[in-house]
């Protein structure tokens, strides 16, 4: 019985790392905006840079808005 049931638990991990490992990263998980605007629009040109643009003025304005110029070093 005890076996029975370390087994099923080894095949619900095995089969649960499987699936997590095949799900494709959405492009909003993507670190930088260019890489981002890639897996967006993969096709458009115009687009992308579009996408650049808007990206990096958000970022700025972020960054602006909150870097208190705090680091912290562990």
């Amino acid at each position: 019985m005890l076996k029975n049931v370390f087994l099923a638990a080894a095949a619900s991990v095995i089969l649960a790392g499987g699936m997590t490992a095949a799900a494709p990263v959405p492009a909003d998980a993507k670190p930088r905006c260019d890489a981002r605007a890639d897996a967006m629009y993969p096709h458009n040109k115009n687009a992308r840079k579009a996408y650049k643009k808007g990206c990096k003025s958000d970022h700025r304005a972020w960054k602006k808005r909150n870097d208190k110029g705090i680091w912290i070093v562990l």
